[in-house]
């Protein structure tokens, strides 16, 4: 049974974008007030699901904005801890976590959090262009927007074996050939993706996560194709389009544990573009959880 508590948290900090444009400390609240156009459509605690036909009882469901973590803007330290403490809360109130970033190095204390909240492995199912595995680099240090799941892989219960990134693409180091040869990483490739149903994605994924106690979720916006999500740290092109990713997260949502969107940058968005679809995705999980709790 899926979390009756659905929160939110806000991470608005982009100390993580060494490389990439900075920007998505904004991101917090631009979709907060993005969101607001789907709840507009709630009465009575009900809302219609025009694309599956379906009326959605949101009663089985509590949605609470637990606010925003507290930045210490001169510490990454600091700032992770009050973000692991926040999240610990949250999952100790029985709440499903939905963090809105941020750059992508908050990722990692979310995760560090579910963690230390669980017993057995954490798997993690990564929706991103890039692949985040850098170790250290004397530019972006070891805790930047590329390094959230080579921090993650050095928790007790994460293996790699049970990390999936879908959507990767485009080109990256060369010391990538080596290592991906050896760790056992699930990837499916944007490329892949294209060729392949919704449910064959997720299938995929959800095979490689059999066996954790826990299922963490993190869609970096950068993985849908920049024509769709202008606003966001680096464009990569080639990625998903958003109706793909819809279909996907739609059979993975009853499934998780927690989930964060990251990288939106209302800095470099155009019309609300990216925004309006990171909204879009928080509000989904919403109503497909509140699916499962009510059936």
């Amino acid at each position: 049974m899926a979390n009756k508590r659905f929160g939110i948290v806000g991470f608005p900090w982009d100390g993580g974008a060494s490389l990439g444009r900075p920007g998505a400390r904004y991101a917090p609240k631009e979709i907060r007030e993005a969101v607001q156009w789907f709840q507009n459509r709630i009465s009575d605690r009900k809302v219609y699901d025009v694309e599956r036909r379906r009326l959605v009882d949101l009663n089985d469901v509590d949605m609470i904005d637990y606010g925003d973590i507290e930045i210490v803007a001169y510490s990454r330290e600091a700032t992770f801890e009050n973000a692991e403490r926040k999240v610990k809360q949250m999952l100790q109130e029985n709440t499903f976590p939905f963090v809105l970033g941020g750059d992508h190095s908050i990722s990692y204390p979310i995760i560090k959090a579910l963690h230390e909240q669980s017993e057995g492995n954490i798997a993690i199912i990564q929706f991103d262009a890039h692949l985040d595995l850098v170790d250290d680099d004397p530019i972006q240090g070891k805790y930047s927007q590329s390094s959230q799941m080579r921090r993650a892989l050095e928790l007790p219960r994460v293996e790699a074996k049970q990390i999936v990134q879908i959507g990767v693409r485009s080109y990256n180091y060369p010391w990538y050939a080596e290592y991906l040869k050896q760790n056992e990483i699930v990837q499916m490739t944007a490329r892949e993706v294209h060729q392949m149903t919704a449910k064959e994605v997720a299938d995929q994924a959800l095979d490689a996560c059999a066996g954790a106690e826990k299922i963490y979720l993190t869609f970096d916006i950068d993985v849908l194709d920049p024509a769709f999500a202008p606003g966001t740290g680096a464009n990569e092109p080639g990625g998903l389009t958003p109706a793909q990713s819809f279909a996907i997260l739609d059979h993975l949502y009853p499934h998780i544990d927690a989930m964060d969107i990251a990288e939106v940058n209302p800095l470099y968005d155009h019309q609300q573009i990216t925004t309006s679809i990171a909204a879009r995705i928080l509000f989904d999980c919403l109503t497909q959880r509140s699916i499962v709790n009510h059936n």
